[in-house]
Parts: structure tokens; C-alpha cells; sequence
């Protein structure tokens, strides 16, 4: 039970570690190369140095459905299934499975103003990262590791940019951020402690699920924009602090279909469900640093190169604490009365290596001005994987990938410019061997966790896709700046 708080936390993959992609319509329309060229509410997320672009006053809102194929067949283990109606154990064979989730779709907004003040942009948003919903078939061969899940992260925060002279422009902005994690998977406890794996008959398991939550951390990050009057080229830079979560959750198991609640002889649980209302996790969001260069050969066409380093080597460790979980037993139960068995207590706290690694990804990107009402944009980025390969699996997918965007913007008035874009990014192919992931095990007499068998060897791959539009409203006194790429 013990081993089930830090899976639950298992945090999905991204861009490098947890998110899908770099938010936001403009941007993975460009393939994320969008450091030196934000020309929207974007700036907030990838340079708010870019927010002295934005003119007089600007509103923007976006919306994206983000949606994440998974594909996992996972090795067989022939002689080792569940026991037939003779005793003998049949061959464990595993179906390969898929992400079952629909799209979940995630908003971006934000408004920024000068407030008269020459050269100063001052700007407020809501963007939250992409992460997409999991759902898995409940009797899967995957249960182990996932059932199903739901992320939310958000950050809501305020920034100031100043062009200093017709070159140089600097930003920087705080953040709210919050953070939810729900998550379901099943942990097996065998009736045979000659057999820990249990042979993952499905009368041994038990549905656990956490919910577990941050409502206020902070968070910072500052940028840097070059970029000379002449506006043919702009250098960007933008380091985004790390954010440490401290998670308040609740934990449940449902006994009711266990076989230590359901069989006549040993059916020693008291209770279909055991829930401890409070237990407590720490997990960090990585440092981030983005660095970008663009040109503009002609006023119509920019092209950006950029790449991202991100800290994912914080997750070294996961902790849970204030674990306080006691499983009824039933004390008339005549197995219960000849061992002296009593409630089982759980209360250690929890420390689980990670061992995530920092990784950087190379992004290039762009955009071309057609004619006065019309921007197409596209671009493409290649990443190297957070995740060692013997730690992936359903729920920690990622690995080295590569991935395209395309997408545009069309003038519908002086004043609104409305946005499209899609991306997609695709995690090859993968023969995973001697996998860390292990089934969570507990031996029934004593509560403690017992070695479990693997549950990471096998195949997989993934791809994710996401679609949104979104619309730009100027509201300043200089409008036509809509009809820019984003550069006065």
C-alpha cells in the first residue's frame, strides 16, 4: 500500500518528463520555436520580455484539445497465469491495450495594457501546461501501473516588460500555480506467500485511487529580448524558476470484489472500503531555460531556431508523508483469532527513487504574412526523453521524440485576429527488457510490501495530438499592430 502513494504520483509525460508540448495555439503551431517571436499573451509562458510587442492593450484567449495515443503490449508469461479449476497456473497472455481518454481540453487567456506608460507592457494570463487524460480497461494488463488518471497544473500570474532604448527589452512575472492528481490502479495481495506474484489472478486485487492536491505554490520566471530597430532579427532568452508542490490528498481501497473480503474461509477484511483522510506528497516542476534566435529576410517571413533545457533531474525522489491508513480486520473471523492478527497500520513515510534526468530539446519554427489578412505558420522539434527506459510505461511514457506543428492566423477586423493551429508528437516504437516497474504487492498477514512481478517489459509507443484556435482583440489605440507578425 505503501508503494501505491508514489505510483499514484506518477506524473505523465511531456515535452520532457510531464507535459504533452509547449502551450498555447502560436506556439506548437511553430513547433514550440517561440522564444525571440512571441507576438501574443503567450510571452507570459516563453519570454514575457516579448510582452513590450504587444502595443497599447491586447486581449488573447485560446482553447486546445489535447488528446495522447498509447500503445502497450506487454511481454507474456506462459505457465505463470491464474490457477485453472484443476490448480494447475495457465499461461499469462496480455492483450495489448490503448488510451481509451477522449481529448481533454485545456484553456489559455490573458490581457495586457501599457497603461499610458511609454515602452512598459504590464500583462496577466491564465496557461496552464498540456497534460492529457489516461484511461485504460480496468481488468488490463496495465492495471498495475495505471487504470486511469487526471492532471491538472495551471499557472495564473502577472508580468512587466520595459524596452530599454530602441534594443533591448526585459520581463519577468510571478505565478500562482495549482496542481491536482487523481489517480486509479490496482495492487495485488495473493493468498500464497510461496507465490508473492499472486499470477495476477483478479480475485486478489484491490482498487486504490488518490486524489491528492496543491492549491498555492509559486512561482517565477524572467526574459530577455535583442532586437534592433531595423527588426530583421531578435535574440530571446527566458529562465522559468522551479516549483516545488506540497499536495494534501485523500487515499481510498475498495475491498469489495477482494478475495480477502469475498471467500468463505479467509475473507478477514471488515470493510469494502478503507480510506485515510489526509497523507501528503512533494514533487517539483524542473527549472526551465529557453534560448531563441530569429530572422527576418523580408518583412513577411521570420524563422526561429530555439532550444529548451529542462531540470528534470529535481525528481530524484518522491516523498509521501502523514500516511495513516488502518485496514479493518475482522476480530471474529477464526483465521483472525489463531494468528492474533489486528488492524494494519500504515504509517511510515514514504521515499522512492525517480531518478528522472534533465533533457533538452531543439525546436525550428516560423511564420510567412500573406498578403494583408492571412499568417501561416509551421514548424518541428526533436527531444530528447526524461525518462530512462527501464522507468517508462503507461503512465510515464515519454522518450526521445520528434514532432510538427501548422497553423495560422486570419485579420478578421483591424481589431481581431483569430488563430488555428495543430500539433502532433511521436514516441517510437520501443522493445522495453528488465523494466523497473513492479507490481505493487502486499503480503495479507502482515501488510508489507513484498517484491511483485514486472510489469514494464513489453512494447510501447505513443503519439500526441492536439487542436485548438484561438482569438486576439486589440483594444489599444494602435490596432493595425494585429496585422504585424509581432514586431513593431
Amino acid at each position: 500500500m505503501l508503494m501505491l502513494l508514489v505510483s499514484l504520483l506518477s506524473l505523465d509525460a511531456h515535452a520532457a518528463g510531464y507535459y504533452t508540448s509547449d502551450v498555447g495555439v502560436r506556439a506548437f503551431s511553430r513547433g514550440g520555436a517561440y522564444v525571440a517571436g512571441p507576438s501574443d499573451l503567450l510571452a507570459l509562458w516563453y519570454n514575457p520580455a516579448a510582452l513590450t510587442r504587444l502595443g497599447d492593450g491586447l486581449v488573447t484567449v485560446d482553447a486546445a484539445g489535447v488528446w495522447q495515443s498509447v500503445y502497450f503490449d506487454r511481454a507474456d508469461y506462459p505457465g505463470e497465469g491464474p490457477l485453472d479449476a484443476s490448480g494447475q497456473p495457465t499461461d499469462l497472455v496480455n492483450a495489448p491495450i490503448e488510451n481509451d481518454a477522449p481529448a481533454y481540453v485545456i484553456p489559455h487567456m490573458g490581457a495586457a495594457w501599457s497603461f499610458g506608460l511609454p515602452n512598459t507592457v504590464f500583462a496577466a494570463g491564465f496557461y496552464p501546461p498540456y497534460a492529457p487524460d489516461l484511461a485504460y480497461p480496468e481488468d488490463g494488463p496495465q492495471r498495475y501501473s495505471l487504470i486511469d488518471t487526471l492532471i491538472i497544473q495551471t499557472f495564473t500570474g502577472a508580468s512587466v516588460a520595459h524596452r530599454f532604448g530602441d534594443w533591448v527589452s526585459v520581463g519577468g512575472g510571478a505565478s500562482w500555480n495549482y496542481l491536482r492528481v487523481e489517480q486509479v490502479l490496482a495492487v495485488s495481495v495473493p493468498a500464497s506467500t510461496t507465490d508473492p506474484t499472486g499470477n495476477e489472478d483478479p480475485q486478489f486485487d484491490v482498487r486504490f485511487r488518490m486524489d491528492g492536491r496543491d492549491k498555492g505554490s509559486l512561482g517565477w520566471n524572467a526574459g530577455l529580448l535583442v532586437e534592433p530597430p531595423s527588426n530583421r532579427w531578435a535574440v530571446g532568452l527566458m529562465y522559468q524558476a522551479p516549483v516545488k508542490f506540497t499536495g494534501v490528498g485523500v487515499m481510498e481501497a475498495d475491498f469489495s470484489d477482494n478475495y480477502f473480503r469475498t471467500d468463505d474461509t479467509l475473507g478477514i477484511i471488515a470493510a469494502d472500503t478503507v480510506r485515510d483522510p489526509q497523507v501528503s506528497f512533494d514533487v517539483s516542476m524542473p527549472a526551465i531555460l529557453k534560448m531563441g534566435a530569429l530572422v527576418r529576410p523580408i518583412d513577411t517571413l521570420e524563422i526561429e531556431l530555439a532550444a529548451v533545457w529542462e531540470g528534470w533531474s529535481v525528481i530524484d525522489q518522491i516523498v509521501v508523508t502523514q500516511v495513516d491508513m488502518v485496514v479493518p480486520v475482522d476480530e471474529t473471523h477464526p483465521v483472525v483469532g489463531a494468528l492474533e492478527m489486528e488492524d494494519i497500520e500504515i504509517k511510515d513515510d514514504i521515499i522512492l527513487p525517480a531518478g528522472y534526468q534533465d533533457t533538452w530539446s531543439v525546436r525550428l519554427g516560423g511564420e510567412w504574412l500573406i498578403g494583408e489578412r492571412a499568417t501561416v505558420r509551421a514548424g518541428g522539434l526533436w527531444e530528447q526523453g526524461a525518462i530512462p527506459a527501464a522507468s517508462r510505461g503507461v503512465s510515464l511514457l515519454d522518450g526521445k521524440k520528434w514532432g510538427y506543428g501548422l497553423g495560422g492566423t486570419f485579420q478578421a477586423h483591424k481589431r481581431i485576429a483569430v488563430d488555428v493551429g495543430w500539433f502532433q508528437s511521436f514516441v517510437p516504437e520501443t522493445v522495453i527488457e528488465d523494466s523497473s516497474l513492479e507490481a505493487i504487492t502486499l503480503d495479507w498477514q502482515t501488510g508489507e510490501i513484498i517484491p511483485g512481478r514486472n510489469i514494464g517489459d513489453g512494447t510501447l509507443s505513443g503519439s500526441a495530438m492536439i487542436f485548438g484556435g484561438g482569438i486576439n482583440y486589440a483594444f489599444g489605440k494602435n490596432p493595425d499592430e494585429l496585422r504585424r507578425l509581432g514586431h513593431q
